[in-house]
């Protein structure tokens, strides 16, 4: 493992990319981050901070080099920043192209893109698949209406637009863009960590984020589960399994509740078999889980299942059989989260040809007719968590 100090122009220029993970968390930083990164950048152009700027952190590793002749890097902590950057670049880029091409040209050509490249190729920093088609559009875009105008990656483009447009500096008349260029590819400073192939990427990432205090439950799941999977099979599973498992997350609610939503659902999937787990306890139990069990392409498939159950209890999902769907809506308006795991169980067996359709139909009513009348007797049912999360096992014990 290799670390370095480093300006942003010479991280950025050579043929190099840098991919941010399929399996990371979506771009996330907001207006205050992006305030807090141009109040930096006005206090160096102002003179009011001297010398160079330390920003932060980028961790990668190196991966062998593709027959283009590309570079590959991944970005193992930092993809935050260093897309941001790259936003910042872009937006310069479209705010001086009539006034100085041959900055602008500049600009895109050394540190947006790898010119003479293709497709995906062309571009230094490939962001992760729900970021890519908006970022692209950004950096291809000749005017506002090529770009994507939609998502946290747009919205950061609009404020750095913004800002270069009317910078509103005290005692500043005229923005100077070309000494503005030079403070961000020269005096802008990373410690850029790098680290060779044969260096696990998740001891790595796992070492940088060991307090969870950056990334969800969930993000860490995803990122432990994704980095432990062969490289040649994770595009496949993401996109055929876990992609479209996020999606539907994402459809029942605001983008940025869905990493809860999920995490309650894995926290319901590590209960099923009458644990004790805390929701902040949820990536290390399932990483301990896993970790012990092995055959990690399993143990998703396993996980998957269990969360596509709770899908069905809890939201309108197209796959839910029919005939189970009024009833799973009257036992979500009765608050029957604290039966849940039990029926997960349940549903589980009947899925497995363990248990009738008739058995299970059963059941459901069973339950429903038994919180109707709790709830006739004004007697609550959230006490009642404890009982049936662990009623699964006694009846299996008993049978």
């Amino acid at each position: 493992m290799k670390a370095n100090e480093t300006s942003l122009r010479n991280l950025l220029e050579g043929t190099k990319q840098f991919q941010i993970p399929l399996f990371q968390r979506p771009y996330s930083w907001e207006k205050q981050n992006w305030e807090a990164l141009w109040e930096d950048l006005i206090s160096i152009y102002t003179d009011e901070v001297k010398g160079f700027y330390f920003i932060g952190l980028i961790v990668t590793q190196a991966i062998p080099g593709t027959a283009e002749g590309i570079s590959p890097f991944i970005v193992i902590d930092g993809q935050q920043r260093l897309t941001t950057l790259t936003i910042l670049l872009a937006a310069l880029r479209n705010c001086i192209k009539k006034s100085d091409k041959e900055a602008a040209e500049e600009l895109y050509e050394l540190y947006l893109i790898n010119k003479f490249k293709k497709d995906d190729n062309l571009y230094k920093v490939l962001p992760t698949h729900g970021d890519r088609e908006i970022y692209q559009s950004i950096i291809q875009a000749k005017n506002i209406k090529d770009i994507k105008q939609e998502g946290k990656i747009y919205e950061a483009y609009q404020f750095f637009e913004k800002k270069l447009k009317k910078p509103n500096i005290e005692n500043i008349d005229t923005f100077e863009y070309g000494k503005f260029k030079r403070i961000c590819l020269e005096r802008l400073m990373l410690v850029n960590i790098t680290s060779d192939e044969q260096d696990n990427p998740y001891l790595i990432f796992e070492s940088l984020n060991n307090k969870g205090t950056e990334l969800t439950q969930a993000d860490l799941v995803r990122n432990y589960v994704f980095m432990q999977l062969p490289k040649d099979k994770q595009e496949e599973i993401y996109q055929q399994q876990w992609q479209p498992l996020q999606q539907q997350f994402e459809t029942y609610g605001k983008k940025q509740e869905y990493s809860e939503e999920i995490t309650k659902a894995f926290l319901f999937y590590l209960k099923k078999d009458g644990e004790s787990v805390t929701e902040k306890a949820v990536y290390k139990t399932l990483k301990d889980q896993f970790d012990k069990l092995g055959y990690i392409e399993e143990n998703l498939e396993d996980l998957i299942k269990f969360v596509k159950y709770y899908q069905y209890f809890n939201f309108e999902h197209p796959d839910c059989p029919s005939k189970f769907k009024n009833c799973f809506k009257r036992l979500l308006r009765l608050d029957f989260k604290t039966c849940q795991i039990f029926i997960l169980n349940v549903y589980h067996e009947y899925e497995q040809g363990d248990l009738s359709e008739k058995d299970f139909e059963k059941i459901l009513i069973d339950l429903e007719s038994y919180f109707v009348r709790r709830w006739f007797a004004g007697i609550y049912t959230r006490f009642l968590g404890g009982v049936f999360n662990k009623l699964y096992s006694q009846v299996k014990t008993e049978n």
